[in-house]
C-alpha cells in the first residue's frame, strides 16, 4: 500500500470493505475526518441539546466513520467526507428529534441513550433491553455476550465503553468487534420483531 492509496479516500474505504488492510486504512480514515465529525457533531448538539448525549457521539465518531465506509457508494458522486458529514448531521437531528417516549426495538444508538437518559427519564423499555442483553449472554459464540457485557454492563455509569477498550480486552480490532456486534445485533433486532409479530 503506497503513500498515493492512502490519499484517496475512496481507496480507504474499498480495502475497509474488502477486508485488505482494514485496519490500516480506518485508523487513516478515522484520523483523517475526527475533526470534521466533531465539529459537526458540537455544531448540532451544543445549544440547548443534552450534554452527555454530545459526548457519547463524539466517543462514538470512531465507529460513525467506520459504519460510514461500509455504506458509502462513491458511485453516487459525492465525496466520502461530504458523505460523512450528511451522515452525522442526520443522525444528530434524528437522536435529538426522537420520540423518547415510543416502544421500539433497542438498536445501538437507542442503547447509548438508555445509559444516557436513565437518570432523568425511562424512554427506553427496559424489558427490550434486557432481551438484548439476555441473547447476547447465551450466545453461541462466547465473544458476543463478552462484547455486549463489556460494552452496556461493564461501561462507565451512564455511558457505553468505547471500542478501543473493549478491543484491548478482547485482543481483537476495532473493526471484528463492531462486526461481531452488529451482526449479532441483527440477529437479536429480527428475533424480537418475530415474537412481537408472534403475539
Amino acid at each position: 500500500m503506497n503513500n498515493l492509496n492512502l490519499e484517496d479516500d475512496n481507496f480507504l474505504v474499498e480495502s475497509i470493505k474488502n477486508n485488505s488492510n482494514a485496519e490500516k486504512c480506518l485508523e487513516v480514515l478515522i484520523n483523517r475526518h475526527s475533526g470534521l465529525c466533531i465539529n459537526m457533531i458540537n455544531g448540532y448538539m451544543s445549544k440547548n441539546h443534552n450534554d452527555s448525549l454530545r459526548q457519547e457521539l463524539i466517543k462514538e465518531k470512531d465507529f460513525q466513520i467506520y459504519n460510514s465506509a461500509l455504506k458509502y457508494n462513491p458511485q453516487k458522486g459525492s465525496k466520502f467526507s461530504t458523505y460523512l458529514g450528511n451522515e452525522i448531521k442526520w443522525k444528530c437531528l434524528n437522536l435529538y428529534n426522537r420520540d423518547k417516549r415510543r416502544k421500539t426495538v433497542p438498536v445501538e444508538e437507542e442503547l447509548i441513550n438508555y445509559f444516557s437518559y436513565q437518570n432523568s427519564q425511562n424512554s427506553i423499555d427496559n424489558e427490550l433491553f434486557d432481551n438484548i442483553i439476555n441473547q447476547a449472554e447465551n450466545h453461541s459464540d462466547k465473544r458476543i455476550g463478552k462484547i455486549f457485557h463489556l460494552r452496556y454492563v461493564e461501561g462507565n455509569k451512564n455511558s457505553v465503553m468505547p471500542w478501543k477498550s473493549i478491543s484491548s480486552i478482547m485482543k481483537m480490532s476495532i473493526q471484528g468487534c463492531i462486526n461481531l456486534h452488529n451482526s449479532a445485533l441483527k440477529q437479536f433486532r429480527n428475533k424480537i420483531r418475530k415474537e412481537i409479530s408472534d403475539e
